[in-house]
Protein backbone atom coordinates (compact mmCIF):
# COMPACT_ATOMS: atom_id res chain seq x y z
CA UNK A 1 0.00 0.00 0.00
CA UNK A 2 1.40 3.52 -0.76
CA UNK A 3 2.16 5.95 1.81
CA UNK A 4 -0.47 8.71 1.71
CA UNK A 5 1.84 12.41 1.59
CA UNK A 6 0.85 14.52 4.08
CA UNK A 7 -1.99 17.63 3.04
CA UNK A 8 -0.43 20.20 1.02
CA UNK A 9 -0.84 23.41 3.76
CA UNK A 10 -3.02 26.49 2.63
CA UNK A 11 -2.86 30.15 3.55
CA UNK A 12 0.49 31.68 4.08
CA UNK A 13 1.80 28.13 4.90
CA UNK A 14 2.28 26.90 1.98
CA UNK A 15 5.50 27.86 -0.14
CA UNK A 16 3.40 28.70 -3.06
CA UNK A 17 1.42 31.51 -1.23
CA UNK A 18 2.72 34.95 -2.88
CA UNK A 19 3.39 37.08 -5.44
CA UNK A 20 5.92 36.22 -8.71
CA UNK A 21 7.54 37.74 -11.46
CA UNK A 22 7.00 35.87 -14.97
CA UNK A 23 9.75 36.66 -17.10
CA UNK A 24 7.20 36.69 -20.07
CA UNK A 25 5.23 39.39 -18.81
CA UNK A 26 7.58 41.66 -16.77
CA UNK A 27 6.54 43.42 -14.38
CA UNK A 28 3.37 42.08 -14.76
CA UNK A 29 0.53 41.00 -11.69
CA UNK A 30 0.94 37.29 -10.91
CA UNK A 31 -0.67 36.51 -7.56
CA UNK A 32 -1.12 32.67 -5.59
CA UNK A 33 -3.66 31.86 -3.06
CA UNK A 34 -3.82 28.30 -2.29
CA UNK A 35 -7.39 27.71 0.01
CA UNK A 36 -9.15 24.55 1.38
CA UNK A 37 -11.37 22.60 -1.59
CA UNK A 38 -14.31 23.41 -1.48
CA UNK A 39 -17.40 21.10 0.06
CA UNK A 40 -18.63 18.79 -2.04
CA UNK A 41 -22.65 17.85 -2.14
CA UNK A 42 -22.08 14.79 0.15
CA UNK A 43 -20.02 17.18 2.98
CA UNK A 44 -16.76 15.92 2.19
CA UNK A 45 -13.71 18.00 0.46
CA UNK A 46 -11.25 16.91 -1.76
CA UNK A 47 -7.58 16.72 -0.22
CA UNK A 48 -5.76 18.41 -2.05
CA UNK A 49 -6.28 22.57 -1.77
CA UNK A 50 -7.07 25.02 -4.59
CA UNK A 51 -4.49 27.49 -5.97
CA UNK A 52 -5.91 30.50 -7.10
CA UNK A 53 -4.13 32.88 -9.38
CA UNK A 54 -5.19 36.44 -10.75
CA UNK A 55 -3.07 38.05 -12.88
CA UNK A 56 -2.84 40.41 -15.86
CA UNK A 57 -0.87 40.39 -19.16
CA UNK A 58 0.06 43.80 -19.68
CA UNK A 59 -1.39 46.37 -22.54
CA UNK A 60 0.07 48.12 -26.02
CA UNK A 61 2.56 46.21 -28.50
CA UNK A 62 3.87 44.97 -26.90
CA UNK A 63 2.37 43.76 -23.99
CA UNK A 64 4.14 45.62 -21.21
CA UNK A 65 3.20 46.25 -17.07
CA UNK A 66 4.44 49.55 -15.60
CA UNK A 67 4.13 51.61 -12.47
CA UNK A 68 2.43 54.08 -15.08
CA UNK A 69 0.41 51.07 -16.82
CA UNK A 70 -1.70 49.39 -13.94
CA UNK A 71 -4.72 47.20 -14.48
CA UNK A 72 -8.02 47.98 -13.64
CA UNK A 73 -10.09 45.19 -11.64
CA UNK A 74 -11.78 44.24 -15.12
CA UNK A 75 -8.59 43.70 -16.53
CA UNK A 76 -7.18 41.11 -14.29
CA UNK A 77 -7.99 37.52 -14.98
CA UNK A 78 -8.20 34.46 -12.77
CA UNK A 79 -7.59 30.66 -12.76
CA UNK A 80 -7.24 27.74 -10.90
CA UNK A 81 -4.89 24.62 -10.16
CA UNK A 82 -4.95 21.84 -7.77
CA UNK A 83 -2.10 21.45 -5.03
CA UNK A 84 -1.38 18.05 -5.04
CA UNK A 85 1.97 18.12 -2.97
CA UNK A 86 3.92 21.37 -1.25
CA UNK A 87 5.81 21.26 -4.48
CA UNK A 88 3.58 20.06 -7.46
CA UNK A 89 0.79 22.09 -8.62
CA UNK A 90 -1.72 21.17 -11.84
CA UNK A 91 -2.85 24.44 -13.32
CA UNK A 92 -6.21 24.79 -15.40
CA UNK A 93 -4.38 27.49 -18.31
CA UNK A 94 -7.73 26.95 -20.28
CA UNK A 95 -9.62 29.93 -19.38
CA UNK A 96 -5.86 32.11 -21.05
CA UNK A 97 -6.18 29.35 -23.68
CA UNK A 98 -3.77 27.12 -22.74
CA UNK A 99 -3.35 23.39 -21.40
CA UNK A 100 -6.36 22.25 -18.52
CA UNK A 101 -3.90 20.65 -16.64
CA UNK A 102 -0.01 21.82 -16.92
CA UNK A 103 2.33 20.96 -14.01
CA UNK A 104 3.94 23.14 -12.19
CA UNK A 105 6.84 22.12 -9.89
CA UNK A 106 8.16 24.21 -6.98
CA UNK A 107 12.04 24.41 -7.28
CA UNK A 108 13.35 26.45 -4.01
CA UNK A 109 11.96 29.99 -4.85
CA UNK A 110 9.45 29.44 -7.53
CA UNK A 111 7.08 27.89 -9.74
CA UNK A 112 8.41 25.97 -13.05
CA UNK A 113 6.65 25.09 -16.00
CA UNK A 114 7.56 22.09 -18.58
CA UNK A 115 8.79 24.63 -21.15
CA UNK A 116 11.01 25.89 -18.83
CA UNK A 117 9.01 29.56 -17.99
CA UNK A 118 9.66 29.52 -14.37
CA UNK A 119 7.71 32.30 -11.84
CA UNK A 120 9.94 33.08 -9.39
CA UNK A 121 8.45 34.51 -5.78
CA UNK A 122 9.36 38.04 -4.82
CA UNK A 123 9.92 38.35 -1.41
CA UNK A 124 8.36 41.41 -0.26
CA UNK A 125 5.53 41.03 -2.91
CA UNK A 126 4.38 43.53 -5.82
CA UNK A 127 1.66 45.51 -4.73
CA UNK A 128 2.65 48.50 -7.38
CA UNK A 129 1.09 45.47 -9.41
CA UNK A 130 -2.54 45.65 -8.05
CA UNK A 131 -4.98 47.95 -9.95
CA UNK A 132 -5.28 51.39 -8.06
CA UNK A 133 -8.98 50.63 -7.19
CA UNK A 134 -8.46 47.56 -5.58
CA UNK A 135 -8.29 47.43 -2.06
CA UNK A 136 -9.29 43.79 -1.04
CA UNK A 137 -7.13 42.17 -2.85
CA UNK A 138 -4.10 42.19 -0.21
CA UNK A 139 -0.60 40.91 -0.37
CA UNK A 140 0.07 38.24 1.77
CA UNK A 141 3.39 40.08 3.10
Amino acid sequence: EEAQAPPAKTGPASVFTGDYEDPNHPGCLRQVKVVGAPLKGDGTRSPFPVMEITGYDGSGDPKVCTEDNRPTRSDLWKIQGTVKSDTKVFIDFSPKGGPADLVGKWDGDGIVFPDGNKWTKVPLGTKNRFPKDMKTLKSPN
